[in-house]
């Protein structure tokens, strides 16, 4: 089942998230998935679905971020006729339509506290009452949440409540940015070209210049798995009658078309958007040394984050667990960022001696 949702998928081949998506399919408890935007959320979402005992029922997905407070609230729960004006006939909800299934509420942080209010009175009591009804109707439904938002700031900031975070962060994955992860961009980006030949309707494959590849593998990709596939889509049309694509054609494009995409050769552009990508307030300043004439796109990841990871274990005393809180990850992230790069020798971060440090690949 799993290799069902490689094709296309930009964690293909991550071993420990099908070990985990494998195992979290097996149990009713609900999931939250953080992970920035184009990361391949919803995708995740879906497989843990087809992959549990619920997969013969529906698998219904909402973004929270598209509807109004009002809105999104007729669609959850549903309404009786004559519960507001056009309410003319009823509609059942969401979350009846999921019964049985699994509902996937996509960017979860954006809802207003009204309506938190409404799902935790759904989640911990697994029961819902449609708007403008009087009746209480039973559910039994799996939760998968999926945010890009740091939950545990809005938290503390009172913009989320936090027992219905508790409720809905019983199991935890995360996705990773595509900049972290740039052996999957190249293969990544020809079988999305792959994809956008046939619906251009070329007869014949695209031919890459290596210059071209090597371009498109350092570009940054903010918006990760959907800017790329953006990107091929465009890339396609522009490119339809060409009989190869150059390093020329793709940067020019990739520089006219996408505001977020930042290159390996634009230096001062990388060094910007890392100081900013790694500070955590204007209060509280990390400062990352970086030499134009030497470093990489590359490095100046590695830079950033061992700095930025340093101040955070600093601040937490050494303590994993508060320091992958403060800055918007889970310990086993933190945890296999520290591994990683010990092993490499590519990061060198001064822990304090009582820190604990986890010696197998973090679950």
């Amino acid at each position: 089942m799993a290799d069902k949702y490689n094709d296309g998928n930009p964690f293909k081949g991550s071993s420990i998230l099908d070990e985990k998506i494998a195992l979290y399919a097996r149990v009713p408890h609900y999931v939250l998935i953080t992970g920035e935007r184009g990361t391949g959320k919803t995708t995740l979402a879906r497989r843990l679905h087809e992959m549990s005992p619920r997969s013969r029922r529906e698998f219904v997905s909402i973004n929270c971020a598209s509807f109004t407070a009002e809105l999104l609230e007729s669609e959850l729960f549903g309404y009786e006729k004559g519960a507001f004006t056009g309410a003319n006939a009823v509609k059942s909800g969401l979350f009846e339509t999921a019964d049985g299934g699994t509902l996937f509420l996509d960017e979860v942080g954006e809802l207003s506290l009204s309506l938190q209010a409404k799902l935790l009175k759904a989640v911990e009591e697994k029961r819902i009452r449609r708007v403008g009804g009087n009746r209480e109707r039973d559910i039994d439904v799996r939760i998968i949440a999926a945010t890009s938002k740091n939950l545990h700031s809005m938290v503390r900031n009172g913009a989320f409540r936090a027992d219905l975070f508790d409720r809905l962060d019983i199991l935890q994955l995360e996705t990773i940015p595509l900049r972290f992860q740039r052996e999957q961009i190249r293969d990544l980006f020809i079988r999305q070209m792959e994809e956008e030949c046939a619906a251009v309707g070329r007869n014949e494959p695209f031919v890459f210049e290596d210059e071209a590849l090597e371009a498109v593998q350092n570009m940054e990709w903010r918006g990760n798995y959907r800017e790329i596939k953006n990107f091929a889509a465009r890339l396609a049309v522009e490119a339809l009658d060409e009989r190869v694509i150059t390093a020329d054609i793709a940067l020019q494009l990739a520089r006219s078309g996408a505001a977020e995409t930042v290159f390996s050769d634009d230096r001062n552009t990388v060094m910007s958007s890392q100081r900013e990508a790694f500070q955590p307030s204007r209060q509280n300043l990390v400062t990352v040394t970086l030499d134009a004439d030497t470093d990489d796109l590359d490095s100046v990841y590695v830079k950033a984050a061992a700095t930025f990871i340093e101040h955070a274990l600093k601040k937490s005393r050494g303590n994993l667990r508060r320091a992958a809180r403060s800055i918007g990850t889970t310990h086993s992230t933190l945890s296999r960022i520290l591994k990683k790069h010990k092993e490499s020798n590519a990061m060198s971060i001064s822990i304090p001696d009582h820190t604990t440090m986890v010696q197998t690949e973090a679950t």
